[in-house]
């Protein structure tokens, strides 16, 4: 495409519709009811939440059930900013608990019973996408969403929700998570800046620099994260790895994975850039278990990763919290769109005098559509 058309995403949440898709295919809508096995030590429920924070939803849910956070299992995170429906699975209560829950964000329905669900057990997401205030009239937008249809492939970066959009602060925290510096990874993650943030936020990390008791009269209670680590340290100053380790589980692991992901990005662009790869092409997660790609050229691109980022695969054993630890994995350098379909071209109510179109495809597991969308619109 010579012409890359302008757009803007999540201009409200509903624009982005996010459904998991179980791994029998099946898209997971919160009004409709599923045929589900009834055996299992867990209850099976489907979780739909708007612009709320993946683990904050969690929180929310299980605050009302009287349950920990640990006690829900996702099989994958979901946006923020967007209207999404997913699979839990819930131990610690009945369902009459859940059929008695009041809440409306998010809401949890009963599904069935099942083993604990774990993270990855899903073929992948379905996405309705809105884009708004597009720079185009409804002729030269249906020709270049006839061209998309016609090559829906496209680089499979890990999208930045996996570091953080206002504040991508999970890879640089999990650089020092394994090398064992969890003072580093404790005073970035409550103290680094990023500019997008408010100012009194800004103001409360400068203070947590220098004054604990300080900052923390200054962050609200929507940054319970930031609250907790500092409220630990105040009772036990320079026990930076209690601090951490104050965070949820899924949390401090996702860490580690988005500093892989961090990774990947930066072979991913080499690989492109270098100009060899095909759709087969699989790049290596990091990990001391990693098994070495034979190509040569990947080869001497991750050699050149980890010499500039001054680490070895030894590096991801964690030794000192084995929970932290990661053995590694593979990913599709590129990956295709799927079903995309466009569902209507419209004036965009809006947007004074601009065009609306709404589309939908499905994801494997692990793909993001911002991604994709990325490199098919002009989404600055």
């Amino acid at each position: 495409m010579d012409k890359i058309i302008k757009a803007r995403l999540k201009q409200v949440p509903s624009d982005f519709v996010v459904k998991e898709i179980l791994p029998d295919r099946r898209i997971l809508d919160i009004d409709s009811n599923y045929d589900y096995p009834e055996e299992g030590n867990t209850l099976h429920c489907m979780l739909k939440k708007e612009d709320v924070d993946q683990f904050r939803a969690v929180g929310i849910a299980a605050s009302e059930l009287g349950i920990t956070s640990k006690d829900i299992a996702i099989c994958g995170t979901k946006d923020k900013r967007a209207h999404t429906i997913q699979r839990v699975s819930i131990k610690g209560c009945a369902i009459d608990d859940i059929e008695k829950l009041v809440i409306d964000n998010p809401v949890i329905k009963y599904l069935g019973r099942g083993p604990e669900l774990r993270i990855g057990e899903l073929y992948g997401n379905h996405f309705e996408i809105t884009l708004r205030d597009i720079d185009a009239d409804k002729d030269e937008l249906s020709k270049y969403l006839e061209n998309i249809l016609g090559n829906p492939k496209f680089p499979n970066h890990f999208g930045e929700q996996r570091f953080g959009s206002i504040r991508p602060i999970s890879h640089i925290v999990g650089k020092h998570v394994i090398l064992g510096d969890f003072k580093g990874a404790v005073l970035d993650y409550v103290c680094l800046c990023f500019p997008r943030e408010s100012e009194s936020i800004k103001a409360a990390r400068t203070m947590a620099k220098t004054d604990l008791k300080g900052a923390l009269e200054l962050f609200p209670g929507s940054f319970y994260y930031e609250r907790v680590m500092v409220s630990h340290l105040i009772e036990r100053p320079d026990d930076y790895r209690g601090a951490f380790f104050r965070l949820p589980p899924n949390l401090q692991k996702l860490m580690v994975h988005a500093y892989q992901s961090y990774l990947f990005n930066k072979i991913l662009d080499k690989v492109i850039s270098s100009g060899f790869g095909n759709r087969m092409l699989e790049i290596p997660l990091f990990g001391f278990g990693m098994n070495i790609p034979k190509d040569p050229k990947l080869v001497a691109i991750m050699r050149d990763v980890l010499k500039e980022e001054k680490i070895s695969l030894e590096n991801f054993r964690n030794d000192v919290s084995r929970q932290l630890g990661s053995k590694g994995g593979r990913r599709k350098a590129f990956q295709t769109a799927e079903k995309f379909k466009v569902l209507e071209i419209s004036d965009d109510e809006l947007n004074v005098g601009k065009i609306k179109c709404k589309i939908s495809f499905s994801l494997r597991k692990g793909t993001y559509a911002t991604v994709f969308l990325g490199n098919s619109f002009d989404l600055s």
